[in-house]
């Protein structure tokens, strides 16, 4: 099948018509949406592995933020600023991306196939022989600077859990100015790219492990948490999260726990890959 392959002035790989090119298709601020209720006990003597065994709470819950896009194939999300991906749900031909443990003005990028579907010109598109676009010029291509995998955990503690799910990272907490959200502990890992650039980083899958909290972080009783993995951009690097999973269970526990915080049931079989770019040549606001 014809060709077209592209090199910057350096050597550097533009674009290739015989590899997949995605475009931007949109850019802008995660916007707040609905709050998902924690799942509590009905009792202390109901069985906890039980999914009826649970109710929602009337106080707790986990505010979602959003980003969607129309008339897409197979879209993906990279992000600025904090932000864990809780899964996406179409309605007609939109697509609603929902994150949660979102900072206040973390951005969002959203790439897909490129189509012709975008009006403009001057531009240069090319097409498969069935006439399927492969790729238009008037769209932003999807340029990756790095794949980066998550750190394995720190050592385990005297209890079989991992006070550090990410090397090298910290426990921090996020507190809402509603009364009615709960306060969120996070892990936190940096990794250091080039000082002064902004990045944006999408993580293609995540792990989900059960986060440990003692009093001295929340400021509450001791709870088990079910937690989900997150990666996201920012200037100087990308980080690494875990952040309570959408509508996680909450439990109050006796159970003794490594201060401040530990996770166990965190898979280590296996890491996933931060897809990382840079955000300077993308528009923002786009669309």
């Amino acid at each position: 099948m014809p060709s077209l392959i592209v090199h910057k002035d350096n050597g550097e790989l533009l674009f290739d018509t015989n590899r997949i090119c995605y475009g931007l298709v949109k850019s802008g601020y995660l916007v707040a949406g609905e709050i998902w209720p924690r799942k509590y006990l009905r009792g202390s003597n109901v069985d906890p592995n039980e999914g009826g065994s649970y109710q929602d709470s009337f106080r707790e819950g986990d505010r979602m933020f959003t980003i969607s896009v129309s008339n897409v194939q197979s879209p993906v999300v990279f992000i600025v600023g904090k932000g864990c991906l809780q899964g996406s749900w179409r309605s007609g031909d939109s697509i609603t991306f929902m994150y949660s443990a979102v900072d206040a003005g973390t951005k969002a990028y959203v790439f897909d196939l490129m189509a012709d579907n975008l009006p403009g010109s001057p531009f240069l598109k090319t097409y498969t022989e069935q006439g399927v676009c492969t790729f238009n010029s008037l769209q932003p291509p999807l340029n990756i600077e790095a794949a980066i995998q998550a750190p394995g955990p720190g050592g385990l503690d005297i209890y079989g859990r991992y006070p550090s799910p990410h090397n090298g990272g910290w426990w921090e907490v996020v507190r809402h100015q509603q009364a009615h959200l709960d306060p969120q502990a996070h892990f936190v890992t940096n990794v250091n790219l080039a000082g002064g650039v902004e990045y944006a980083a999408c993580l293609p899958w995540s792990r989900t492990c059960m986060g440990h909290w003692a009093p001295q972080l929340t400021g509450v009783n001791t709870l088990a948490v079910g937690m989900i993995e997150g990666a996201y951009g920012r200037v100087g690097g990308i980080s690494f999260m875990f952040a309570p999973a959408g509508a996680t269970t909450q439990v109050t526990s006796s159970t003794a726990i490594t201060i401040p915080g530990s996770v166990d049931r965190l898979p280590t079989d296996r890491y996933p890959q931060a897809l990382v770019v840079r955000t300077s040549s993308l528009p923002f606001p786009y669309r």
